[in-house]
């Protein structure tokens, strides 16, 4: 069936966008194959402060299996109040037994039930009181990156997680498919070819932004306006 988007890309970009998915992020080499928690801020908090420094691991292990647990302890279809997160702000050690974690954060200041704790008081406190409300503001990042154990890269993560997307999250999405096409494209295109692809995939498209952005935030940033070198 004629796309006018799929006309947009030559066979040749689709298929070099294809090859490079193949070669570094297919589910069989990537534990992010899933489409983030839109509409779920309680399992973004979870996921950016507990994926931070270890492994993700797959559906019942790892963060995905502390999200579980939090899921199974709330008893909720939708797990999107930070408050309940909040909550246990004085009692971190019995959320850290709920979830079945007791790693720490990086630096060993406190657990990262503790971190995740404390970073939905603090979004609490400004406002936030569903996913929706967790965007990439000043006062909102600035609180974030103030609470033991998070920073720049742990917001990156929550945003993202929520479906927000920064201009950092979209530089490492265009510098994924630039790679693969060998030649800058800008955003728009970037994001349309991901979207082309995941298509003749036969995947959801968030799924494979996650898994490709995941993969591409390991490497340096590029700058905006340069040339993109990345990792192949």
């Amino acid at each position: 069936m004629y796309s006018s988007i799929t006309h947009i890309f030559s066979q040749r970009d689709r298929e070099a966008l294809t090859v490079h998915i193949e070669t570094c992020v297919t589910p069989a080499k990537s534990p992010y194959w899933n489409p983030g928690w839109p509409q779920e801020i309680e399992a973004a908090l979870l996921d950016a402060v507990f994926s931070a420094r270890a492994t993700y691991g797959g559906p019942e292990t790892g963060v995905r299996r502390v999200i579980s647990r939090w899921r199974e302890y709330r008893k909720c279809e939708s797990l999107d109040d930070p408050t309940a997160l909040a909550a246990f702000v004085e009692k971190p050690e019995e959320l850290a037994e709920i979830l079945g974690n007791r790693q720490r954060v990086a630096g060993n200041s406190t657990t990262k039930a503790e971190c995740a704790a404390r970073l939905a008081k603090a979004l609490t406190g400004l406002g936030v009181a569903r996913a929706e409300d967790l965007v990439d503001s000043d006062e909102l990042r600035a609180a974030f990156t103030a609470v033991p154990g998070s920073g720049k890269k742990t917001w990156e993560c929550a945003l993202f997680l929520v479906g927000e997307r920064t201009p950092n999250s979209l530089l490492q999405v265009i510098a994924f498919t630039s790679y693969a096409v060998g030649r800058t494209l800008d955003g728009e295109s970037a994001e349309m070819l991901l979207a082309v692809t995941a298509e003749s995939l036969n995947v959801e498209r968030a799924a494979l932004e996650h898994a490709v952005w995941r993969y591409q935030r390991r490497f340096p940033l590029p700058e905006q306006g340069s040339e993109l070198k990345v990792a192949g």
